[in-house]
């Protein structure tokens, strides 16, 4: 009962700040708290539409070079071929280069070319 009485009676009378006091503290937008929210909320880098097209177009590119490396029907030979002219072609400008995407992504495009070799070096001992 005591604890109950003292609840209303501070709801009621807790007149710490006066009404001009409360209007300037509360009554201005907190531009900090915005910057929060949307440093929170927004898109996270990795995650953006972008980037999620570049990494697909890595990715199928990776996978078209491992799956047709000692591809024997030749529509597997030219996707292979593609692949590494796209890895390996001296064609290093555009958007959609390996460079580019690479350099989007954060990756380094000399890691994903040497380990694309011993990968296929792999395979051609493999297959010998």
């Amino acid at each position: 009962m005591i604890s109950q009485d003292y609840i209303s009676n501070r709801e009621f009378s807790d007149d710490r700040f006066s009404q001009d006091e409360k209007r300037r503290l509360f009554g201005q937008p907190d531009v900090l708290s915005v910057h929060e929210y949307l440093h929170v909320y927004q898109c996270r880098p990795a995650e953006s539409p972008e980037r999620r097209l570049l990494a697909a177009i890595l990715r199928d590119a990776i996978d078209c070079y491992l799956r047709d490396c000692c591809a024997k029907n030749r529509h597997r030979k030219r996707s292979f071929r593609e692949a590494e002219e796209w890895f390996f072609g001296s064609t290093s400008d555009g958007i959609f280069s390996l460079e580019s995407v690479c350099g989007i992504l954060n990756i380094d495009p000399g890691y994903v070319r040497r380990s694309l070799l011993r990968h296929k070096d792999k395979e051609l001992l493999q297959a010998a």
